[in-house]
């Protein structure tokens, strides 16, 4: 691969993204066209797909035309890549919906940077470290910031986290590669930058720990020892590794001769730092985090250990994951992997664990003749290949126990982390699940994105406003970030803007990033049966389902019902408080319920509605029907359910169903008062009088009474006005409102007498004289109870 083009072209990555031509940085024409020659520079001379730098450019929402725009970006980047004029000479070609950036390895930085690194190694192998630190030094002189710097997307972010990583690795090696062969004059300050910059890396402390003693400074290198000690004690809970104890020890017994150099050449190829960057604004998690680190610090002896992060989409898993093996890296020195196995990306199928391994085993050194066919093999290599080394391995978003087997490496010396939306079962693993935020936790994170003055300053709209967020991290991290963005924005303007459920994941949503987009992806790996029954769950009225109201919503055998739901319990979709019971974060219900409005018919959510009320009747008249000491007036016959009730066994029975149902039944009657289910109104009103007088929740029962009215009157029912009036005008004496209790009697009264109804006037009577006891108007109390009898 030579090109006329390439003798006038110079690639830096090693900084910020320049390219030079004859020596004079070009003008790449503005950041979409930079962010795309990133893309093709971190890959170079290897095909990235159009779909990689669509997502980079426009994450969740590229427009309509975005391949037009892309091949636009692309071609003007050829124009100015061929400045003579020659589009043939430009170094960017198609391939089958991809493109590839050709670059001969003379013309780049990296290319440079990695040649000399192999050279330096190659002749620290020969023991010539003199050469080896030239070269390294001139490698690392290439250097001009970090790599791709100001350029973001989780892709050119990835490449660039490994590029300088790779650079602290040089400079470790440079450091090893001088205390060997003698060259201390100046090393000291370097060193203490280095340690300073990287704490928990114990490569620097161990190498100012061995300067220091060389140049006779023993207090000094036990000084070092004793910060690095309590570095890794305080914020990984652990001790430090084995060669800074015996580096350390060494010192103290006075024999300050370090154990022998590694082979360098073999360290810088075995050496990978592959995680992805930790974030700044990382809070909380103090007790996931410390159960991950025990979990992962505590030897299980001859196994493995292996951690798995679940949650709900959003919840912070990935966060979680990588942050954890930042912290814990020093620990694993001969190197870190994160492997993304796309088990829920909506543009790419779950990677195949085949593939997975023939890339680690590529960049573990081993050449494509040595890479079995067969899975079982390759995972074989991996294991033996890992067998001798401390390596942290991050699986990230694995959609099930096969993709993850294979990959597990067999050294108890290592650590696997493993993060899904499903409840995974990996032999071994200990789980850690994430929930939402606390609240103090959603404040601090808030707090770290828009600032300290915004937060102090609205107090009470920030906590409506992560009430709102449901404290789900990336709900939070989402509006916060689009409040920074939006500085003329009181939180009390995005707030109001949360309030309309029918608004709320629309709001949620800055730059390439949205919560809906994320609850998407869940929703869309599941089958079709259960995307139905995740949609009825965002329309179903109550707080908390059951297998046997799911069942009466949906239209199945409690027993399917109860599957169904144990498997979003697994997809963490839905959550358990409490055995066989089971509910939705609100923004997960909020989204449910826009698939339900989206796929379903109106008809067949009616239908969906009205099958679950006619069960709650059902089951209420079975129910109050154990605990009623006084008949119920006649407004009507409970409908006969499709679903079958439950049944009660004793009276004990019941009053456990009502009270752990009973937000519901009140939900379900407030939503069947808004729709066509009037009788089912009506009927949960005066069924549940029997349960509301035991447990006295009075203004429940006249809200419930009072939502009665209306149905009897919207039916043209005068006999179930006249009683539901009565139980009214008793519900508010009772409630000590006894002005709207007489208002309410007063009119059951003519109703009762009309409709020749002598009990219910009789019963009416009576209630207005308990009225006027209790207002002290005794005479006329008298006179009610003569008119009762």
């Amino acid at each position: 691969m030579t090109l006329e083009a390439d003798e006038d072209l110079y690639f830096r990555a090693l900084g910020p993204l320049t390219v030079e031509w004859r020596g004079q940085p070009m003008d790449l024409g503005g950041p979409q066209r930079t962010l795309v020659l990133a893309l093709l520079l971190s890959h170079a001379n290897q095909p990235v797909s159009m779909d990689i730098l669509v997502d980079e450019l426009w994450r969740d929402a590229p427009p309509r035309s975005y391949r037009v725009q892309l091949q636009g970006l692309v071609s003007d980047l050829r124009r100015r890549l061929a400045p003579g004029g020659s589009r043939a000479a430009a170094p960017i070609v198609t391939r089958s919906s991809a493109y590839l950036l050709e670059v001969a390895a003379d013309r780049y930085d990296l290319e440079q940077f990695q040649a000399g690194i192999t050279a330096a190694g190659k002749a620290r192998t020969a023991g010539d470290n003199a050469t080896a630190v030239r070269l390294l030094r001139t490698a690392l002189a290439l250097w001009r910031g970090p790599a791709f710097s100001g350029l973001t997307g989780r892709v050119i972010e990835h490449s660039a986290a490994a590029m300088d990583e790779a650079r602290v690795d040089a400079a470790a090696e440079y450091a090893d590669a001088r205390i060997t062969d003698g060259q201390l004059d100046g090393l000291t300050p370097e060193l203490v930058r280095l340690a300073a910059e990287r704490p928990l890396d114990e490569r620097f402390s161990r190498h100012l720990m061995t300067v220091h003693t060389r140049l006779g400074r023993r207090s000094d290198a036990l000084a070092v020892y004793r910060e690095l000690h309590r570095r890794t004690v305080a914020e990984l809970g652990i001790e430090p590794s084995t060669q800074s104890q015996e580096l350390h020890r060494r010192i103290l017994t006075g024999n300050p001769q370090p154990p022998t150099p590694h082979n360098a050449g073999q360290a810088l190829e075995k050496a990978h730092r592959h995680l992805p960057p930790d974030i700044p604004e990382f809070v909380g998690r103090r007790r996931e985090l410390a159960a991950l680190v025990e979990a992962a610090t505590s030897p299980p002896d001859t196994a493995v250990p292996i951690v798995t992060v679940e949650g709900m989409a959003g919840v912070g898993k990935t966060r979680l994951a990588i942050h954890a093996a930042h912290r814990l890296s020093a620990t694993y020195p001969d190197g870190q992997f994160y492997v993304d196995l796309h088990g829920f990306t909506e543009d790419s199928a779950p990677a195949d664990p085949g593939e997975v391994l023939e890339s680690l085993l590529r960049l573990l050194g081993v050449p494509p003749s040595g890479i079995p066919e067969k899975i079982d093999a390759r995972a074989a290599v991996f294991r033996d290949r890992l067998s001798e080394q401390r390596v942290l391995l991050v699986v990230d978003n694995a959609a099930e126990e096969s993709q993850v087997h294979p990959l597990l490496p067999a050294n108890p010396g290592c650590l696997v982390i493993v993060t899904s939306r499903r409840s995974l079962a990996v032999d071994g693993a200990h789980t850690v699940r994430l929930d939402v935020l606390h609240r103090e936790e959603s404040l601090d994170l808030l707090t770290t994105i828009v600032g300290r003055d915004r937060v102090t300053a609205e107090p009470s709209a920030a906590d409506a406003l992560l009430a709102r967020c449901g404290h789900l991290p990336l709900a939070v991290a989402v509006a916060a970030r689009r409040l920074r963005a939006r500085p003329a924005w009181p939180i009390s303007h995005l707030l109001s803007r949360l309030t309309d459920e029918n608004r709320r994941l629309d709001e949620l949503s800055v730059g390439g990033r949205a919560v809906q987009g994320v609850l998407a992806l869940s929703y869309r790996a599941l089958a079709p049966d259960r995307r139905r029954l995740f949609r009825l769950l965002g329309v179903h009225p109550g707080n908390d389902v059951t297998a046997a109201s799911m069942a009466a919503l949906v239209g199945c055998e409690p027993a399917a019902a109860q599957l169904a739901l144990e498997s979003l319990l697994d997809e963490h979709l839905v959550q358990q408080v409490e055995p066989d019971r089971y509910q939705m974060h609100d923004l997960l219900r909020e989204y449910a319920a826009r698939r339900c409005l989206t796929e379903d018919t109106e008809d067949s959510i009616a239908a969906a509605k009205r099958r679950l009320l006619d069960w709650y009747v059902a089951t209420t008249d079975a129910a109050t029907w154990l605990i009623r000491r006084f008949s119920l007036p006649p407004v009507g016959q409970p409908p006969a359910p499709e679903a079958p009730p439950v049944e009660f066994a004793d009276e004990q029975h019941a009053l456990t169903w009502l009270d752990a149902e009973y937000a519901n039944l009140i939900a379900a009657a407030r939503t069947a008062s808004s729709g066509p289910c009037q009788r089912q109104v009506l009927l949960l009103a005066h069924l549940l009088q029997p349960y509301q007088i035991r447990r006295g929740h009075t203004d429940d029962s006249i809200e419930l009474l009072l939502h009665a009215e209306t149905a009897a009157r919207q039916l043209d029912d005068p006999r179930a006005e006249a009683h539901t009036l009565t139980e009214l005008g008793q519900a508010y004496n009772t409630a000590g409102r006894t002005d709207p209790a007489l208002t309410q009697l007063r009119r059951a009264l003519p109703l009762h007498h009309t409709l020749g109804q002598p009990d219910g006037e009789a019963i009416t009577r009576n209630n207005l004289a308990l009225v006027y006891r209790r207002l002290g108007r005794h005479r006329e109390a008298i006179a009610e109870y003569h008119r009762a009898i």
